[in-house]
């Protein structure tokens, strides 16, 4: 058979209103405002990060897009010129061809 143990000193329960209580459940929400503050303050840099790489992108894309258009609008520009001097020298040929042939050949019909 075992001795007895001896008994443990007892600290008097104090209801849960009394002030030492509540001191303590207010610190520890307190702590636990503070985290979660800690951790609002950090997902509000993530997204502050998340926003500025998607606006970063939309505008990359922006300006691939508009860069593309350019090309194109250049190239048609080209083109354009292309054919204005082909044109142009259709029109000076007709002028020479004209002007060397005698005044009384305008005259004929058609």
């Amino acid at each position: 058979m075992r001795p007895p143990m001896p008994a443990r000193p007892t600290v008097p329960e104090q209801p849960s209103g009394t002030p030492r209580v509540r001191r303590a459940t207010a610190a520890s929400l307190k702590t636990e405002i503070d985290l979660l503050q800690a951790k609002i303050a950090e997902l509000e840099g993530l997204v502050a990060d998340r926003q500025t790489a998607f606006r970063a992108a939309d505008e990359r894309d922006r300006a691939e897009s508009l860069l593309a258009e350019l090309l194109r609008m250049t190239a048609e520009l080209m083109s354009a010129r292309e054919t204005s001097a082909r044109l142009e020298g259709e029109l000076n040929a007709l002028r020479l061809q004209r002007s060397q042939q005698p005044w009384w050949w305008r005259l004929l019909p058609g």
